[in-house]
């Protein structure tokens, strides 16, 4: 009985996912003005987030872009998949992601739709693709970028590649925003590993085993923006995040924090609108 009804639950909701991207897809590419396909973005991303079944709470807040502020270049961890809906959930901004996303079934078109900017970190490609995320942030777009260039388990942070951080260089106006993502096993404490994507995991039966879960608990933190000008080199902006960081994953982690401890937690309930979300123009 357990079984048919986890069936059922990810059947319907893999076809709620399809049904509203399917939907959503034409209106956001034939949009006629960028304001038009954020705000569609921003539907998207709430409307897969509750579907799938995401408890989001966030706290600190998100540097808001814009002209006004100058552009966010968010540094975050990379734990899974779920990473992309979750931070799309609050932020207006375009991911960095590796360039094999650009040929996932029906994924890697909404990538490409969104400007996903793709990356192949090896050598010869380094300096071009740095120059790519430099003029995202001069046109005033906000971008997520992940350093660790993999995915984690989600419970301690890998190494930090510092070179696509050179994107803030000469850019006087960005902010460098630290954002720390975690899954907490809210019986245990600590990370949840079945909400982890990492080492030689699939993706399909990854998702129908997160789509068949009640549900799916996730935080976020948002650290005080750094300026890059401030900072000797990138590498020790790259450090200087992940400090940030691995403090807010320990504390977003820890048993406390799962039944409402000491930090400031805002929930965040999908009402169909972009209500929170930073803006990027």
């Amino acid at each position: 009985m357990m079984r048919t009804l986890t069936q059922l639950r990810s059947a319907s909701r893999l076809t709620a996912f399809l049904c509203v991207t399917l939907l959503l897809m034409p209106v956001y590419r034939f949009g006629r003005t960028d304001s038009l396909q954020r705000r569609v973005a921003a539907l998207w991303f709430g409307a897969v987030g509750h579907i799938i079944g995401v408890q989001l709470r966030a706290s600190g807040q998100a540097h808001p872009g814009g002209p006004k502020h100058g552009p966010a270049l968010y540094v975050a961890n990379h734990v899974s998949w779920l990473d992309i809906i979750v931070l799309g959930m609050k932020l207006d901004a375009v991911f960095v992601a590796k360039c094999e996303v650009a040929d996932w079934p029906l994924l890697g078109r909404l990538a490409r739709m969104r400007r996903c900017i793709f990356i192949t970190r090896q050598v010869a490609q380094v300096g071009g693709e740095v120059a790519i995320i430099r003029s995202h942030l001069q046109a005033g777009r906000n971008v997520i970028l992940f350093p660790e260039g993999t995915t984690g388990d989600g419970g301690k942070l890998l190494p930090f590649k510092s070179t696509m951080l050179a994107a803030a260089d000469g850019v006087y106006e960005v902010r460098v925003q630290p954002v720390s993502i975690a899954y907490p096993d809210m019986l245990r404490g600590g990370s949840d590993a079945s909400l982890a994507w990492c080492g030689e995991m699939a993706m399909l039966p990854h998702l129908l085993s997160v789509l068949r879960r009640p549900n799916a608990p996730a935080r976020l933190h948002f650290h005080p923006p750094l300026a890059a000008a401030d900072f000797a080199s990138r590498k020790a902006l790259a450090e200087a995040c992940r400090a940030h960081i691995a403090g807010g994953m320990g504390r977003l982690l820890a048993p406390a924090q799962n039944k409402e401890g000491e930090y400031e937690i805002e929930p965040s309930v999908w009402d169909g609108s972009s209500a929170g979300q930073s803006t990027a123009y």
